[in-house]
C-alpha cells in the first residue's frame, strides 16, 4: 500500500470519526432546537467539503471541526447545567429518557420511531430545506 492511500485511508477514519463526535455530542445539548440546529449544520458543512482534495483546506476544515466539536462540549455541558434537558420526540412518545436509551441499547424501540410517518415526513422537511440551500 502506498503512503498516499494510507494517509488518505488515515484522514478519511479521522473525519468520520469527527462526524460522528459531532452528531453524538450534539444529543447533550438540552432544547431541542439546537440539537436539530448541530444535525442540519453538521451534515451540510459535510456535504459542502466531501469533494474537497486541496490537503490545506481540508486540514484547515479539520481544525475548524474540530473546533466546532468542542463549542458543542461546552455549550452542552454549561447550557445544561443552566437549562433541564427538553426530551427528544422519540424520548417523548417512547417514555424513555436518553440516559436510559443508551443504557438499554437491545431494545428495538429505535426501529418504530423510525418508521413513523412523522419522522418520514421530518426527513423529507429537511431534505427541501438542504435542497433549498444547495
Amino acid at each position: 500500500m502506498s503512503k498516499s492511500v494510507r494517509i488518505n485511508t488515515e484522514h478519511t477514519k479521522k473525519i468520520l470519526k469527527l462526524f460522528r463526535n459531532l452528531l453524538r455530542e450534539r444529543l447533550g445539548l438540552p432544547t431541542e432546537n439546537r440539537r436539530e440546529y448541530i444535525l442540519i449544520k453538521t451534515r451540510q458543512e459535510f456535504r459542502k467539503a466531501k469533494n474537497e482534495t486541496d490537503p490545506k483546506k481540508l486540514r484547515s476544515l479539520t481544525i475548524i471541526g474540530n473546533t466546532q466539536l468542542d463549542t458543542v462540549i461546552v455549550q452542552a455541558k454549561h447550557l445544561s447545567s443552566i437549562l433541564e434537558r427538553e426530551p427528544t420526540e422519540f424520548e417523548q412518545r417512547n417514555n424513555l429518557s436518553y440516559e436510559e436509551f443508551k443504557k438499554d441499547k437491545s431494545t428495538d424501540n429505535h426501529k418504530t420511531f423510525l418508521t413513523t410517518p412523522d419522522f418520514k415526513k421530518r426527513i423529507k422537511t429537511i431534505r427541501n430545506i438542504e435542497d433549498d440551500i444547495n
